[in-house]
């Protein structure tokens, strides 16, 4: 049985007063809501509460979403549209102190961890301007094409152009300070 008490929040300092005033022993947060700038804050507050323990909401796993959970050191996630078992074995691993996150989340944070290294470790994340920031059609090419599926296959998923796959790439790479497909697949 759970004790869920649900909140309203202005702003990232409301949550830092409630947190204040409460004490909760998980906190769910809509990343959707937390725009990139906003993310260190969250960091902060768990830093100031580390007895809280952060679970992620989304409608599906994005860039942003990857970025905030290895950030603010989330321990698990949920989708929106999970049913009610999905969303009660998330709460539950969190709560039983390990991670909450479902599979092809955990496989998308570990290769987020390895382009985070690849770019220059963690410090590098923090770091990360709007303009080398990916784009989510950018994110979802890179994605593709770290599950191995070749340009043609990316472009016939997204029902786009071969053409626009590797313009989508050539901008990742760019943004990444890359030159080719080679250094992603490390």
């Amino acid at each position: 049985m759970y004790q869920v008490e649900h909140a309203e929040m202005n702003g990232l300092s409301d949550l830092d007063a409630r947190c204040r005033q409460q004490a909760p022993r998980l906190v769910l947060v809509d990343i959707a809501l937390i725009s990139p700038e906003r993310v260190d804050r969250l960091d902060d507050l768990r830093c100031r509460f580390p007895a809280i323990d952060w679970l992620l909401g989304w409608e599906a796993p994005s860039m942003l979403g990857l970025d905030a959970a290895i950030r603010i050191q989330a321990r698990g996630c949920v989708e929106w549209a999970a049913s009610a078992e999905q969303f009660a074995q998330s709460l539950d691993a969190v709560l039983a102190g390990i991670l909450g996150f479902p599979g092809p989340v955990l496989q998308a944070l570990y290769l987020s961890v390895l382009r985070l290294k690849a770019a220059g470790g963690p410090a590098a994340s923090r770091a990360i301007s709007p303009a080398t920031r990916l784009t989510a059609r950018e994110d979802e090419v890179l994605s593709l094409m770290h599950r191995d599926l070749t340009n043609k296959q990316i472009a016939e998923r997204l029902d786009i152009s071969v053409n626009t796959v590797k313009k989508h790439l050539a901008h990742v790479f760019a943004k990444q300070g890359q030159h080719s497909r080679r250094r992603h697949l490390v």
